[in-house]
C-alpha cells in the first residue's frame, strides 16, 4: 500500500514537472497562440458553413479560412499600421516645431471667453502623449522580423485550431481530470464567453475605431487613422468612451468655421453608434452572455499594462475563463 502511494506520489510530480516545462517552453510564444486561438472563434461560423460546402473537407475549409483572415486581418493591420504611425509622427514634428493646432486654439479660445478656468493650452499634453506613442511604436517596428514570425504562427495555429479544434476539445474532455459532462459544459461555456469578448467587444471596438475614422476623413479632421485607433481603444469605457474623442473633434470643426462638418460629423456618430449598439452588437453576440461592461475595461486596461499589446485579447479572454470557472462550480457561485 506505501509502495502504490509512494508511486501515485511520484507519477504526479513528474506530471506536475512535464507540465511546467511545457509551460515554459510555450510562454515564449503565447502572443501567437491566443492570436491563433481568437481569430480562429472569430471565423468558425463561417468555417463551418464552408467545411459543409466543401463535404466536410476540414483541411481545405481551415486553409480558405487563413488566406480569408491573411486578406482581412494582416493586409489593413499592416497599412494602417503604417499610417497611423506616420500621422502621429506628422503630428507630434507639428507641435515640437511650434507650429501648434489651430483649430484647437479656437476652439480653446472660445472656451475660454465663457470659462476663463478652461482656457488651457492642450498642445503640450498631446504633444507629450504622442511622444510615448512614438517612443512605444519605434521599438515595434525595429522588430518587425518577430512580428512576422508571431503572425506566421498564428495564422499556423489557426489552420491547426480550426481542423482538428473538435478532436483537440474530445481530447480534453476524456482525459482531463473532471467527469466527462463537466469538462463539455465548461468548454461550451468557454467558448461562448470568448466567442461574447471577441464578437461582442472587440469587434465592435474596431468597428467604432473604422467608421470613427472614416467620419473624420470625411468632414476634413486630420490624422484621421491615427483618432480612428484612439477612439478603437475608447470604445472600451461604458457610454462615454467613443464620445471623449468624437465630441472634442465636432467642437473642432464648428469653432474652426466648418459648421457644415460639424453637424456632419454629429450625424455620422448618431447613425454609427445607434447602429452598432442596436443592430450590429446583438447580432454579433447572438443571445451570448456579455461581460460586464466595466470588468470588461479593467480587464482591457489591465491586460494591456501586464502583457503589452497582446494583452487587448489575452485580459479579456483570462478574465472569461476565471468567469467561466467561477459559474461551473454551484459552491462557488451567488445569485444576486
Amino acid at each position: 500500500m506505501a509502495t502504490d502511494r509512494s508511486e501515485s506520489y511520484f507519477s504526479i510530480g513528474i506530471l506536475l514537472l512535464a507540465a511546467v516545462l511545457v509551460a515554459l517552453i510555450f510562454l515564449p510564444e503565447l502572443n501567437a497562440i491566443v492570436l491563433g486561438v481568437s481569430v480562429a472563434v472569430l471565423f468558425q461560423p463561417l468555417y463551418v458553413r464552408i467545411k459543409k460546402a466543401l463535404r466536410d473537407r476540414s483541411g481545405v475549409a481551415a486553409a480558405v479560412i487563413v488566406i480569408l483572415a491573411v486578406a482581412i486581418i494582416l493586409v489593413p493591420l499592416v497599412f494602417f499600421g503604417l499610417q497611423m504611425f506616420a500621422e502621429a509622427q506628422g503630428l507630434y514634428l507639428q507641435l515640437s516645431s511650434g507650429g501648434g493646432m489651430p483649430a484647437i486654439a479656437r476652439t480653446r479660445a472660445a472656451f475660454g471667453s465663457f470659462l476663463p478656468s478652461l482656457n488651457i493650452d492642450l498642445a503640450p499634453y498631446i504633444q507629450q502623449v504622442l511622444g510615448f506613442l512614438i517612443a512605444d511604436i519605434g521599438p515595434i517596428f525595429s522588430g518587425v522580423l518577430a512580428g512576422a514570425v508571431t503572425l506566421l504562427l498564428s495564422f499556423f495555429a489557426l489552420y491547426y485550431f480550426l481542423k482538428d479544434g473538435a478532436r483537440l476539445r474530445a481530447a480534453i474532455v476524456e482525459r482531463g481530470p473532471l467527469p466527462a459532462a463537466h469538462a463539455e459544459e465548461i468548454l461550451t461555456r468557454l467558448h461562448g464567453m470568448a466567442a461574447s469578448v471577441i464578437r461582442g467587444s472587440i469587434v465592435v471596438a474596431l468597428l467604432y475605431g473604422v467608421l470613427t475614422g472614416v467620419g473624420f476623413f470625411i468632414f476634413g479632421l486630420r490624422s484621421a487613422i491615427l483618432w480612428g485607433v484612439v477612439t478603437a481603444v475608447a470604445s472600451f469605457i461604458p457610454g462615454i468612451g467613443v464620445l471623449l474623442i468624437v465630441v472634442p473633434g465636432i467642437l473642432v470643426l464648428y469653432f474652426g468655421g466648418n459648421l457644415a462638418g460639424a453637424v456632419g460629423l454629429t450625424a455620422w456618430t448618431f447613425v454609427m453608434s445607434v447602429s452598432i449598439e442596436a443592430y450590429l452588437r446583438p447580432r454579433l453576440l447572438g443571445g451570448r452572455e456579455r461581460i460586464h461592461p466595466m470588468l470588461m475595461l479593467f480587464a482591457v486596461l489591465g491586460g494591456l499594462s501586464f502583457f503589452g499589446p497582446i494583452g487587448l485579447l489575452l485580459g479579456p479572454l483570462a478574465l472569461a475563463l476565471f468567469i467561466t470557472l467561477l459559474e461551473s462550480y454551484p459552491f462557488l457561485t451567488w445569485r444576486a
